[in-house]
């Protein structure tokens, strides 16, 4: 018979959910996603960039794709720059 045990499982439910609340305030993109989504603001075509970049974007919220994949960048997206203004 197997015998499980909660108490350190337990313990870090408070660590894992503080974590995930960090990460959904301000989740983390790569340096090649940032400049995407600076360019889209600044109303420069994503349409040559790498559709992963694109697609991680659009996935995050950060900005709306459209008809003919373009995309728009959204007030989630505007608020992500302004706080990781360099």
């Amino acid at each position: 018979m197997t015998t499980i045990s909660f108490g350190k499982a337990l313990e870090s439910v408070d660590d894992i959910e503080s974590t995930m609340k960090r990460q959904s305030v301000a989740p983390h993109l790569t340096d090649e996603q940032l400049e995407c989504l600076r360019r889209c603001a600044r109303g420069i075509s994503l349409r040559f960039e790498a559709s992963e970049n694109v697609d991680a974007l659009v996935a995050g919220g950060y900005v709306k794709e459209g008809v003919a994949r373009v995309v728009t960048v959204t007030a989630k997206g505007l608020k992500y720059l302004q706080t990781h203004a360099s």
